[in-house]
């Protein structure tokens, strides 16, 4: 299982898209499964944790390239 700070969504977002299915720890918010590179909430999320996931599905949806050459 991966660690992540909370302010660390680009590497979040990248981590998710890579591995498709999983599980990752956010500090301070909790573990969070994936499945079919989306991100879920745990069924007892609160609400942070809901906005949190949101945010993430969001930038994952824009379908953005991972990595790009430079």
């Amino acid at each position: 299982m991966k660690n992540f700070t909370k302010n660390s969504i680009k590497q979040i977002v990248k981590y998710v898209k890579i591995f498709f299915e999983g599980t990752l720890r956010v500090e301070s918010l909790g573990v969070f499964s994936f499945q079919q590179g989306l991100l879920q909430a745990p069924s007892d999320a609160t609400e942070q944790q809901h906005s949190f996931v949101s945010k993430i599905n969001q930038l994952i949806k824009l379908r953005q390239p991972v990595a790009q050459w430079e």
